[in-house]
């Protein structure tokens, strides 16, 4: 099959359940000689795609896992794909002051959609770098 991009090759590679060594081999079929994985946003691409659903994907994150562990990707795009992620988180919750589209208080104890979303980001970033 042939990829047509980043998004579409790690979404092969989740349903086709690949290990982490066939996804790194595969990923260097699929991609040009010399592509710098940082220009191509890997780190991102796979944080995007490793936070959709309800719970960090664990698939996912072993395949960014081992991008660090095998020098694909650096640490320094991984924390800037960290970051952007809680600047998304983070922009979906605050709304402008009277705004139509006010939500109620919440009940003492429970948690924001934002908070949620940012205790996602910390187990994401504790399966990626334990």
């Amino acid at each position: 099959m042939k990829v047509v991009n980043l998004k579409q090759a790690i979404l092969q590679a989740w349903k086709e359940r690949w290990s982490d060594y066939q996804w790194a081999i595969n990923m260097k079929k699929f991609f040009p000689k010399g592509a710098t994985w940082d220009i191509l946003n890997l780190a991102d691409a796979l944080l995007e795609q490793a936070m959709i659903g309800p719970s960090p994907n664990p698939l996912i994150l072993s395949y960014l896992k081992y991008a660090i562990s095998s020098q694909m990707v650096s640490y320094s795009s991984v924390l800037t794909a960290i970051s952007k992620h809680l600047r998304s988180v983070s922009s979906l919750d605050h709304k402008p002051s009277g705004h139509p589209c006010v939500r109620p208080p919440q009940p003492r104890g429970s948690l924001t959609s934002e908070e949620l979303s940012r205790c996602r980001v910390c187990v994401c970033i504790y399966f990626v770098i334990c």
